[in-house]
Formats: structure tokens, C-alpha cells, sequence
């Protein structure tokens, strides 16, 4: 019987695997120092080429809160301050093994066999005179019988490598500082007073003081403000629109509800607007 084994080739094919992941690792690691390198190289280029661009962005707004006008300051920057180098890392490489291996095997075996056989015969009587006569026959006779078994075995495979390098966005420059000239909104906390009876009040409020101030910090009269307070209902405490201190008052207002009403303070976002200007801040109360 014919036998055949392919463990030792797929032996070695396993030898060869790990000889693949080796030399793909170190392949790996080549690379990415090769990418480093070109990476810092363009770094430098990039910082030590001047050219010149808007350093700073500076937007004017009148009283309303509308833009009026705006002015670039231009100098020589390095070109890293508004062109960001491209750093590429390898973030997964994979291998995937399959292998062939095959066996061929055969073995035959021959059986032979053979035979004879004679016959004979004579003639007498009246055909003396005719003479006498005599005949004789003779054959032989060979078998082979080939018998042949094959065996093969085999093992297939395939390697496949597959490997993602992706830009790194870990490492970046800061853009460039714009700056806004224009009115300013500031908010502050007033008096909080209780609403009804002492030991129960039914209600709370509290004052939220709203000023409006030029860039210079002189203050800005005769504007009405857009504000919002989510949660909580408010009023103006005097005039919609600002005094000659550029101040305006809104009062915000809870009622308490219930029995056992929960009077604990709570925190309210106070937005303030005008125009493209805003501010907002937390009051609690």
C-alpha cells in the first residue's frame, strides 16, 4: 500500500511563515522611519520658509452690534503656522497564511503465469500406399496480471497581507488669533429676595445687572438687548433699554409650587445679545 505524509513540508511552511511576519515587521518598522523622517524633513522646510500672510484678523462692530469694517495685520509667518504637515503612521498590518503541500505516491506488483500443452496423431491402413502419415500440434500460453496503487496528498494554501497607514491627526499648529473690537456685555448678580411669607415663601427673584460697554469701556445709552433665560420667567426691572450707565436691570423670577415646595437655588443660564455680540453666564438663586 502506497503511503504518503506532507507534515514535514508544512512544517517548513510554518518556519517560512514566521520568517514572513519577521521580515514584514522589520519591513514595517523601516518604513515607518523612512515616513518619519520625510515627515520632519518637510517640517523643517515648512518653518523655515517665510511667507506673508494675515497675522491677526481684527473685526469692528459699532454699537448695534454690526460689523463695520475689518483689518488684516500681514507679516512674514513661517508656513507651518497655516500649512500643517502630513505625519503618516502605520496603524494595522495583518497576515493571513495558507500553504500547499502535496505528496505523490505509487507502488506496483506483477503476478506471472504460464502453460504448455502437445498433441499428436499418426495415419495407418489403406492409405499406406499414400504413405505413412503423422501430425503433431504444440502451444504454449503466458499470463501477467500488473496490479499498481497511487496515493497522493495534499495541503493548499494561500498568504495574504493586508495594512492600513492612516495620516496622524494627533500632532497639528494652532490657527491664527483673530481678535474682535466692539461693544462688550457683562453680567452680574443682583439682590435675590424671597416672595411672600417668610417662613414659606411662595416665589423668589433676583436681579441680573446687564451692562454695555464700548471697547474703551465707556458706557453705551438708549439700546435695547435681546435676553433669554431658559427655564425662568423675567422682567425688566425699569427701562428696556439702557441707562446713561449703559445698564439695564431684567428680573428673574420662580414660583414655588406645591405643599412642600423644593426652594433650593437653582442655576439659570442668562444670555445676552445684541446684534453679533452675545455673552451668557450662570446665575444661581
Amino acid at each position: 500500500m502506497a503511503d504518503t505524509d506532507v507534515s514535514g513540508q508544512l512544517a517548513v511552511a510554518g518556519t517560512a511563515f514566521g520568517d514572513l511576519v519577521k521580515l514584514t515587521g522589520q519591513a514595517v518598522s523601516d518604513a515607518q522611519q523612512t515616513l518619519n523622517k520625510t515627515a520632519a524633513a518637510s517640517t523643517s522646510t515648512l518653518a523655515k520658509t517665510l511667507v506673508d500672510v494675515i497675522a491677526v484678523q481684527e473685526t469692528d462692530y459699532d454699537d448695534d452690534g454690526n460689523v463695520t469694517g475689518a483689518t488684516s495685520f500681514t507679516q512674514k509667518l513661517p508656513l507651518i503656522d497655516f500649512v500643517d504637515p502630513v505625519l503618516y503612521q502605520w496603524t494595522e498590518v495583518r497576515l493571513q497564511g495558507r500553504f500547499l503541500a502535496s505528496q505523490f505516491s505509487a507502488t506496483s506488483a506483477t503476478a506471472t503465469s504460464s502453460g504448455a500443452r502437445a498433441d499428436d496423431a499418426a495415419t495407418t491402413g489403406p492409405l499406406i500406399e499414400l504413405g505413412a502419415g503423422f501430425f503433431v500440434s504444440q502451444w504454449d500460453m503466458t499470463t501477467t496480471d500488473l496490479n499498481t496503487d497511487v496515493r497522493t496528498e495534499s495541503s493548499v494554501g494561500l498568504i495574504r497581507m493586508n495594512a492600513i497607514l492612516d495620516p496622524r491627526h494627533d500632532i497639528g499648529v494652532p490657527p491664527p488669533r483673530r481678535v474682535t473690537v466692539g461693544p462688550r456685555i457683562q453680567i452680574d448678580a443682583g439682590p435675590v429676595q424671597d416672595v411672600g411669607p417668610v417662613a414659606a415663601p411662595t416665589g423668589r427673584t433676583m436681579e441680573a445687572v446687564i451692562t454695555y460697554t464700548k471697547s474703551d469701556g465707556s458706557p453705551i445709552a438708549n439700546k435695547e438687548l435681546s435676553i433669554d433665560t431658559p427655564g425662568v420667567g423675567w422682567a425688566y426691572k425699569a427701562a428696556a433699554t439702557t441707562d446713561a450707565n449703559g445698564q439695564v436691570t431684567a428680573v428673574l423670577s420662580r414660583t414655588f409650587v406645591g405643599a412642600t415646595p423644593d426652594r433650593s437655588p437653582i442655576a439659570v443660564v442668562v444670555s445676552v445679545r445684541k446684534g453679533l455680540v452675545g455673552e451668557s453666564a450662570t446665575l444661581t438663586f
